[in-house]
Formats: structure tokens, C-alpha cells, sequence
């Protein structure tokens, strides 16, 4: 696939494959596999399904976002139609609900019983409730579709909510030239290859899933194993069984898989990479998967930039994002908006065709970037003296001690190795003299670690200033369902 293909619109390149190389295996999940032309023949029927339910070209449909093959056949049949998918995250709450419908007007609501009442939908008038037996009935219960007329790059293909600060979720809209240009960019410093068998156990809700490395595979003829959850012995046989040689990974999934009692055996021998995002990396993890063989490719991305934006070389040891991909600006800017200094954290701005011009809301579309095209992240991160980026977390969870900012991420780093840690958090705490203080959230094994040990480990590593002034063993860190550390809750697990 390259930057100049005429075939814009997302999933034509399941339709080549289908016709050049149908015969290859596309997809499996369970005990199921699906060749590329089974999985272009399940698509086309279910656009005729659609459409027999009256979705037309530009509406809306809601669905539930599992990692199951008839989300993914619903995908790729509700945006090839030209119709809009609004996926969300399979245990979203009603009131969650509530608010995508009323941000995207939906014609209709996918997804098994449970998730249609939570209420959606109202079964009738407007919007239809519709489960995955009535997309998917059978074989033979519906003939494929006539392949309709292709949408427009400009056309939007998917909106894809993330949480915004003010709390209420927001729909990033993203469109079939934004998913192009993000397979382009993957595909440049990606090394994905027709002989690559890919694992997938994030919800299809993620942006990773949406336009990174399941697409990256299928441009490249390659195989997506499916499953349902992460667990790492259920990673760990999928692994053995598809002769799996690359995944997807958020940190906080690498880190479970690197510490589990099969990470040694011969079990994971075929994984050759994995490409980890969703949070800054940890160096103790990467060191750890290096030395079992395994490559990290890190990446720095956000559903706004639909998926990666820099990747790192498989044998990179230190824990960054790495360089910008050839189709993407980035800066490193101050409170100014001025550029910084290699070495200077600040806030990471991007720019480029893969990023989302706007959001899209029930009053009209709200734009995402400024008027030279700039989205600026919220993150904050660095360019080291090569150029590469280091992501150092949020602009808004910088901690304020003293006077002097903390990086949550860095300190979280230096402690990741600490013996006695399973997992590590770090956020600031409210202080009457401070300001704020450091505050350590640690998952421990039978030999928890004191506040002493902690700064005795960092003696030497970190400025005494960066030092946890309070600790706190908690039994699980907040996260959400694809791994990512929920950081505003970390203060909900101090004791009184």
C-alpha cells in the first residue's frame, strides 16, 4: 500500500486481497478461521443486511466494540456502505450510552443482548436495536450485497469517543483518509510482512485495533488472530498454537506477560515483536522482552492522530517513543507555543493527514486542531539529542512539589525494578506545606517495599525532589478495561 493509492476508502485493501489472494487465511478466532475471501464475502453480506434494515449511506451506527469477528465484519460492512460506525467499549454504562446517542443520532444499535438493554436504542422508530444474529444469521441466510459506491476520502468512516476533560466523552470523527494515511504511516517503520500472524486482545473500540496493527497485517496479506480478553495464559496459547510472531500490547499488558510463570518457556518462541502504546514504557519490562528475544517497537499515539505517530526499532533499549513517521509533524512546545530545546519537556503538538480535523457532536462538528492544523495533545514529552520522542505523561498530571515539576512517568520508571514491585503508579497528593507530594501506589509481592526502600532505590537515580514523600501497597492499580492506568483514581485507594 502507498501514499498514492486511488483506493482511499477504508478496507479496500480487503477487497484486493480477496481478489488476488483469496485463499490466504485473514482471520481467526476460537476454533474458526476465515480465508480473505470468506471474510470479504461475510462483509458484502452484511452490507446487504444493512441495508435491508434501512441504513443508508452517512448514518450512524452504534456497536459494540468487542473483539469478536462480527464487530469486525460489522466495521468493515457499515463503513464500506459509506455509513458511519460509532464503536464503543463493550461495558460501557447506559448513561455512556446515552451520551454517544445523543452526540451521533444513530440509525441503529449493534451488539449481543446484554449491551442492547443497557438502552440504546428504542427498537423501532428512528433507531434500530439489532443483535448479531440479525447481521449475521447464517451462510446462506443473505446474498451478498452489490458492492456499493465507494465513499469519499473526506467522507468519515468512524467516530471513536475518548474522555475529554471536561469529563463528558468525546467523538473524534475520523475519516477514511485519516485511516489511509494511518496504515501508510504504520506500514513505513512497521515490519510487517504476508508471513506475520498478528494477536489482538484489545477491545475493537481501541484506537490500536481501528487503525493500527490488525490493519497494518491485512495490508500486508497477513493473519489477525482474535482473542476475546487479555490474559497472559490465554496469550500465551494463542501464541503457541497460531505460531503468532507479533502483537499488540499496552505496557501495563507487556509487563503481566513478562512476570508470568510461561514467559520463559518455549511457548512464546514464534513472537518475534511486540508493538506496545497507550502509556510511556517502562525500561525494566523492555529489558526483560529483549532479553527473551522478543523486539518492542514503542509507539506514541492518541484516537485523535488515529493510532501511532512515531515508532521506536525493535532493538532499541531505551524506554522512548521514537521518530515521527515520514507523513506527520511533531513538536515539543512551552507555554508559549514555542519550540523547546532537545533534553526540554513540554507539550507535544501533531499535524499531518492521519490527524483528525474535528469532533463530532450533536451542534455541527467542533474542530480538533488550531487554524495551522496543530493538534495539541495534552501530553508532555521531550526529543532526546537524536530526535527520537520520550513521552513523560500528561500535561495535566505533572505534579507541582514545592515549586519544582515531577513527571509521574520517570519516577514510575526508576521504581519499575524495585525488588518487591509488581506494579507501580505515581501521582501527587494535596499537601498543606508542598503544595503537592509524590505519592507511590505499589502492587507488592510477599515482601512489600517502605518508604525507605523506595528512596533508598532512587538514591542516586532521581533528584531528591522526585522522591515519594508518601506510600501506599494497594492490592490493584485503577485501570481500564485495555490495561491503561486510570490515573485520576489513584487517590481513591489512600487510606484515611
Amino acid at each position: 500500500m502507498t501514499g498514492d493509492s486511488t483506493e482511499v476508502w477504508f478496507g479496500a485493501h480487503l477487497v484486493t486481497s480477496a481478489a488476488e489472494a483469496g485463499s490466504r487465511t485473514a482471520l481467526a478466532f476460537a476454533d474458526r478461521s476465515w480465508t480473505y475471501a470468506q471474510l470479504d464475502l461475510a462483509v458484502r453480506r452484511t452490507v446487504a443486511r444493512l441495508d435491508k434494515f434501512g441504513v443508508r449511506r452517512g448514518d450512524r451506527v452504534v456497536m459494540q466494540g468487542a473483539t469478536r469477528p462480527e464487530a469486525l465484519i460489522t466495521l468493515f460492512a457499515v463503513t464500506r456502505m459509506g455509513a458511519v460506525l460509532v464503536p464503543v467499549h463493550p461495558q460501557v454504562t447506559g448513561g455512556e450510552l446515552a451520551v454517544f446517542r445523543e452526540e451521533t443520532a444513530p440509525r441503529a444499535v449493534v451488539g449481543d443482548e446484554r449491551f442492547l438493554s443497557a438502552g440504546p436504542g428504542d427498537g423501532g422508530g428512528t433507531c434500530f436495536r439489532l443483535t448479531w444474529d440479525d447481521l449475521h444469521p447464517g451462510d446462506e441466510a443473505s446474498a451478498p450485497a452489490a458492492d456499493p459506491e465507494p465513499p469519499a476520502g473526506s467522507d468519515a468512516a468512524i467516530i471513536a469517543f475518548t474522555s475529554g476533560t471536561s469529563g463528558r466523552p468525546k467523538g473524534v470523527a475520523l475519516t477514511h483518509d485519516n485511516l489511509r494515511w494511518s496504515m501508510v504511516n504504520g506500514l513505513s517503520l512497521l515490519p510487517v510482512g504476508e508471513d506475520d500472524v498478528a494477536l489482538v486482545s484489545t477491545p475493537l473500540a481501541h484506537v490500536a485495533v481501528l487503525g493500527g496493527l490488525p490493519q497494518y497485517t491485512w495490508a500486508r496479506r497477513g493473519t489477525v488472530v482474535l482473542a476475546p480478553k487479555f490474559d497472559p495464559d490465554l496469550f500465551t496459547d494463542l501464541v503457541r498454537d497460531h505460531r503468532v510472531t507479533c502483537a499488540f500490547a499496552v505496557p501495563a499488558m507487556a509487563a503481566l506477560l513478562a512476570r508470568h510463570p510461561r514467559f520463559t518457556s518455549g511457548d512464546l518462541d514464534t513472537l518475534r515483536w511486540v508493538l506496545s502504546g497507550g502509556a510511556p514504557a517502562q525500561t525494566a519490562t523492555r529489558a526483560q522482552l529483549h532479553e527473551r528475544g522478543i523486539g518492542v517497537a514503542d509507539s506514541y499515539g492518541l484516537t485523535e492522530t488515529c493510532a501511532g505517530v512515531t515508532y521506536s526499532p525493535l532493538d532499541t533499549a531505551a524506554a522512548v517513543a521514537g521518530r515521527a513517521v515520514p507523513h506527520v509533524e511533531l513538536l515539543v512546545v512551552d507555554g508559549t507555543g514555542a519550540p523547546t530545546p532537545a533534553g526540554v519537556a513540554g507539550e507535544i503538538w501533531v499535524r499531518g493527514p492521519s490527524v483528525a480535523s474535528h469532533y463530532w457532536t450533536a451542534t455541527g462538528p467542533r474542530p480538533a486542531t488550531d487554524a495551522e492544523g496543530w493538534f495539541h495533545s495534552g501530553d508532555r514529552g521531550r526529543f532526546d539529542a537524536e530526535g527520537r520522542l520520550e513521552v513523560v505523561g500528561r500535561v495535566k498530571d505533572t505534579i507541582i512539589t514545592g515549586g519544582e515539576n515531577v513527571d509521574p512517568a520517570e519516577v514510575e520508571n526508576a521504581l519499575a525494578d524495585l525488588p518487591g514491585v509488581v506494579e507501580v503508579a505515581v501521582s501527587g497528593t494535596p499537601d498543606e506545606v508542598w503544595g503537592e507530594v509524590v505519592t507511590a501506589f505499589l502492587v507488592s509481592d510477599d515482601c512489600a517495599p517502605t518508604l525507605d526502600d523506595v528512596r533508598a532505590h532512587l538514591d542516586g537515580r532521581l533528584a531528591r525532589h522526585k522522591w515519594p514523600r508518601r506510600l501506599s501497597v494497594v492490592p490493584a492499580l485503577p485501570r481500564g478495561a485495555t490495561g491503561k492506568l486510570q490515573r485520576q483514581r489513584l487517590t481513591m485507594l489512600l487510606d484515611d
